[in-house]
């Protein structure tokens, strides 16, 4: 195993210790050959006998702690398609994205198109991804994805603010998340995101309601460890403490009847 294997598992293994999310976070590399992909990798099409969404993929890998590589022949996603080009961005294809959104995200076709205007769309030719959990990650990431919950969330802003300072950007269209923003976007902006996941994620990538994604690009992840490392030390931690040094006290006509029904529980004043 190489160091740099290493130290990407020790990054994994700081963010399950101080951030403690439910579920691996996962390491993806975009391949341009098949010759990177290793032996004995789970294929969706080849060894699950289905083709998947990449919101789908993410999920298996971050559950099952399973390392995937999907190419353009296992994703069924026409919106992943486009957007990683393996399916031409023709005049029809974006008339076709446009229809489908009126009267779901948006009102009229002139609104439809301003979405278009955000896109990120792969500018080189990438055949597929690999996705692994980054614990045990068996590729060099050029994206860590962290599926966690808003109080999480925070704690990595103020860990890739720690270094940077000011304060953190961010957009959302409340669709096109984990495959789009969380991949493609994080690596074009080479800045960490924020991704609110929307319905396709939440429908087929099996994303809970309390989850939002944090995706770090790999330039920035040793600098996110670090703000990590340096403000738990500090004393922001996960889970954020509450405040628990309080007498606890009742409404008047309340407090009567509690301590009476209490059995106890409650130590009544002399």
């Amino acid at each position: 195993m190489s160091e740099n294997l290493k130290k990407y598992q020790e990054f994994g293994k700081k963010l399950e210790e101080l951030l403690r999310p439910q579920t691996f976070p996962i390491a993806i590399k975009l391949i341009k050959e098949e010759s990177e992909i290793l032996p004995n990798l789970k294929r969706p099409k080849s060894d699950l006998h289905v083709q998947t969404f990449l919101c789908q993929t993410f999920k298996m890998v971050r559950s099952y702690g399973w390392t995937i590589a999907i190419t353009e022949e296992d994703c069924v996603c026409r919106l992943a398609r486009g957007l990683y080009g393996w399916d031409p961005m023709t005049e029809q294809a974006k008339n076709f994205a446009n229809q489908f959104s009126i009267g779901l995200y948006s009102r009229d076709l002139e609104t439809s198109e301003k979405f278009q205007e955000h896109l990120y769309i792969l500018k080189e030719k990438y055949i597929g991804l690999v996705i692994s959990p980054l614990t045990r990650t068996k590729i060099e990431p050029d994206v860590v994805q962290i599926y966690c919950n808003p109080a999480q969330a925070t704690r990595l802003i103020q860990s890739y603010l720690y270094n940077k300072g000011g304060t953190f950007n961010f957009t959302s269209a409340g669709r096109a998340g984990s495959c789009h923003e969380g991949v493609i976007k994080t690596i074009q902006t080479d800045d960490p995101q924020l991704v609110v996941l929307g319905n396709g994620d939440r429908v087929w990538g099996g994303v809970e309601d309390s989850e939002v994604m944090f995706s770090i690009p790999q330039s920035k992840l040793e600098s996110v460890i670090h703000g990590l490392e340096a403000t738990h030390k500090a004393g922001l931690r996960y889970p954020i403490p509450k405040y628990m040094n309080y007498n606890p006290g009742f409404q008047a006509s309340f407090e009567q009847k509690a301590k009476a029904r209490a059995g106890g529980t409650i130590v009544k004043e002399d």
